[in-house]
């Protein structure tokens, strides 16, 4: 019995191993981490509708966790999860929202901000988004939403977020 259980540590320990060896010991999250701790919030162009995102560390900062809440209009709401990407070596994202969509994509630290390239199926094909947060600072940042649409990206809207409560 001993040895039965000896055996099953040795090939546990073997297989996390390999998975540790994956991950950097910490995640550079880059500009992402000023908005941890906090919630920030903006009105959308039609200035009815909220949105209001709250940022968190989860597992001892290996990945941040955006929880965000739409008010104002149809109930709406979302979870994304930021995490290392080892097969990409990149950042990644999942997000979920309660419409049932489930969204993939990227993190991509430029000089003028950071890039959110994503996409997601529907019965239609593959929808291509991306979105540009810019000016991250303790203060807030803007958000532009872009869609991709017979090769070019179009401009969906744009928002201010600033620190909230």
């Amino acid at each position: 019995m001993r040895r039965i259980a000896l055996s099953i540590a040795i090939v546990a320990s073997s297989l996390v191993r390999p998975l540790d060896a994956q991950h950097p010991a910490k995640v550079d999250f880059g500009p992402l981490e000023t908005l941890v701790g906090h919630c920030w919030g903006g009105t959308f162009p039609d200035g009815k509708v909220t949105d209001k995102h709250c940022f968190e560390w989860v597992y001892d900062r290996k990945f941040i966790r955006d929880r965000h809440v739409v008010s104002g209009g149809e109930p709406y709401q979302g979870e994304t999860i930021y995490a290392w990407d080892a097969a990409a070596k990149q950042l990644s994202y999942t997000y979920w929202n309660s419409a049932g969509m489930v969204i993939v994509g990227r993190v991509e630290f430029t000089p003028d901000g950071v890039v959110f390239p994503s996409h997601y199926s529907t019965p239609k094909g593959e929808v291509e988004l991306k979105a540009v947060w810019t000016n991250l600072s303790e203060k807030g940042y803007r958000v532009t939403q872009s869609q991709r649409t017979d090769g070019a990206w179009k401009d969906l809207w744009s928002m201010d977020l600033t620190s909230r409560p």
